[in-house]
């Protein structure tokens, strides 16, 4: 058993207390057994193990509900010779030139870096829309093991584009489809699968025909992009999609 005590206790609970001055909070394992006053929970847990939250704000931790780890090593990055002018150049000339290169290895590198700023920032559960179409095999997986190693929860998808060629769009079709099957079959409370899209004009009628036959059960989330879809002067042909 642990107390977190010394910290402005913010609960968010509309039906009780939603704020105490001198907070605490017990936990065990990864269950919270009881939020509220810290001399309270001393006296009742008089063998806790102490964390001191040292003057800080104690609070439910926060959920990032869209990111791309495979971003997570470009902070700051400039590639030379690369000065976009649309939304289409940004992606060609940034995003898709690094998922192009980024192998099992640098995927986990990725993870690792997104997953340690996460807690520091307070961040414990992301939905992530993944791509490294330099290795796309096995590449939820190594997501999956981060996530594990760091503690936090995760929602994992591959980014299904044609803008690689069959191969690849047919490898991240099968990413998504095995990583939901392990996913039902684990039933890890801490990681959950989707089944991901790229922006509508980069997938053809085809592989939305190729990706409705993999999704099973037909009830499994789908994360599909509608942002970019102006960058595509045929984007007219998609509006039933």
């Amino acid at each position: 058993m642990y107390l977190i005590t010394n910290g402005k206790l913010i609960t968010r609970d509309d039906s009780a207390q939603g704020y105490f001055e001198h907070g605490a909070v017990a936990f065990e394992g990864r269950l919270i057994t009881e939020v509220g006053e810290e001399a309270a929970l001393r006296a009742k847990y008089p063998d806790a193990q102490i964390i001191d939250a040292k003057g800080g704000v104690i609070m439910p931790a926060f959920i990032n509900a869209h990111t791309h780890i495979y971003s997570a090593l470009a902070r700051g990055l400039s590639i030379v010779g690369n000065n976009p002018t649309n939304f289409f150049e940004v992606l060609d000339g940034t995003w898709w030139a690094i998922d192009r290169h980024l192998t099992l290895e640098g995927t986990r590198a990725s993870a690792n870096a997104l997953y340690m700023d996460c807690i520091k920032q307070g961040v414990t559960t992301i939905f992530d829309h993944h791509a490294s179409y330099a290795e796309i095999p096995g590449s939820l997986f190594e997501i999956a093991e981060s996530s594990r190693k760091f503690g936090l929860r995760s929602c994992l998808c591959y980014e299904v584009s044609d803008r690689d060629g069959e191969e690849k769009c047919l490898q991240a079709i099968q990413e998504n489809a095995d990583f939901i099957s392990y996913c039902e079959k684990e039933k890890d409370p801490m990681l959950a699968a989707m089944f991901g899209g790229h922006a509508l004009f980069t997938i053809s009628d085809q592989t939305f025909e190729r990706m409705v036959a993999a999704i099973f059960p037909p009830d499994d989330p789908v994360c599909q992009k509608l942002d970019g879809e102006y960058v595509n002067s045929d984007s007219a042909d998609h509006s039933s999609r």
